[in-house]
């Protein structure tokens, strides 16, 4: 079964940035994400890959 969300980890492999980059953007606010207990997941439905690749790009 497929999971619904990505870790802050699989983000960070995806988008080819480092881990703090992605929690950093987090934390800003431009990535939508919960906190489970101490660490955070990003919500497939609430984020658009490629989107976030060219502002990550530019």
């Amino acid at each position: 079964m497929e999971k619904d969300f990505y870790t802050i980890k699989e983000l960070a492999d995806i988008l080819k940035i480092s881990k703090q980059s992605v929690l950093k953007r987090v934390h800003r606010g431009n990535i939508g994400s919960q906190k489970i207990g101490r660490d955070f997941i990003v919500f497939k439905k609430d984020i658009d890959l490629k989107k976030l690749a060219v502002e990550i790009k530019n």
